[in-house]
């Protein structure tokens, strides 16, 4: 665990960057806790993003975020409009995060995206990856387990 990123973090926020990741941000998504929508921070007067970028270095700088970057509100979402409403396997729950937090993450991403990596046994959340892999991958491996069971049942006798 890295401790000491407060007093080596040389990474500077630009009003440049912010700006840009505010303009790859995905438009009409609901509001978070906060009422804010993506929006807001699109149309809003031009020194808005100056004080952004100020404050994004000011948390880096110490290294702290507001509380208020970890709190969302879940809610639940249909994935068949036409299945049962009743069972619970027919939803999903997706969380309304503020839209501050999320610029800030893209603005972590830009800058330290090139430094973070994962598990190669990862799937979720995961660039050109899905559950769908970590089942086929559990789904090979019992049944290779399987198939090695039943060989040894049949050899045994």
């Amino acid at each position: 665990m890295y401790t000491d990123y407060a007093v080596n973090c040389r990474a500077n926020v630009s009003v440049e960057l912010v700006d840009k990741c505010i303009s790859g941000m995905k438009r009409g998504k609901a509001a978070g806790l906060d009422g804010l929508a993506i929006e807001h921070i699109l149309y809003s007067h031009p020194v808005l993003v100056v004080h952004l970028s100020a404050l994004f270095n000011i948390l880096l700088a110490y290294g702290v975020v507001p509380d208020a970057f970890g709190h969302g509100v879940i809610i639940p979402l249909i994935k068949n409009a036409d299945g049962d409403k009743t069972k619970s396997d027919n939803y999903c729950g997706i969380t309304l995060s503020p839209v501050l937090s999320k610029l800030f993450e893209s603005v972590l991403i830009d800058l330290f995206g090139s430094h973070l990596c994962s598990d190669r046994l990862q799937f979720g959340f995961k660039s050109q990856s899905s559950c769908s892999h970590a089942i086929f991958t559990l789904r090979t491996v019992i049944d290779h387990i399987f198939l090695k069971l039943l060989i040894a049942l049949i050899i045994l006798p």
